[in-house]
This record gives structure tokens, sequence and C-alpha cells, in this order.
């Protein structure tokens, strides 16, 4: 293990709260792609029909 790996297992909590704040990361990530109300799918999906 690498001296970031074993700090985590030495502090549980900073382990939750970093896993925390890696998929608050995401849903943020997800909101600022999604979140304009753009849902319309690519063009490309339809063309042969």
């Amino acid at each position: 293990m690498n001296r970031f790996q074993q700090w985590l297992a030495q502090h549980p909590k900073a382990h939750v709260a970093l896993t925390a704040a890696y998929f608050f990361a995401i849903i943020a990530a997800l909101l600022v792609m999604y979140g304009r109300g753009n849902f319309e799918t690519p063009e490309f999906v339809y063309q042969d029909f």
C-alpha cells in the first residue's frame, strides 16, 4: 500500500468524508451537464428511421 492508502486506513472518518465528496462531485458534474434542461437525444440515433 502506498502512503495515502495507509493514512486512509488509519483515519476511517476521513475515508468516509472523501468518498462522500467524490460522489457529491459526480452528482454536481451531472447537474452541470444536464441541469440546463437539454434532454434531447442526439440526431444520429434516429437518422436511419
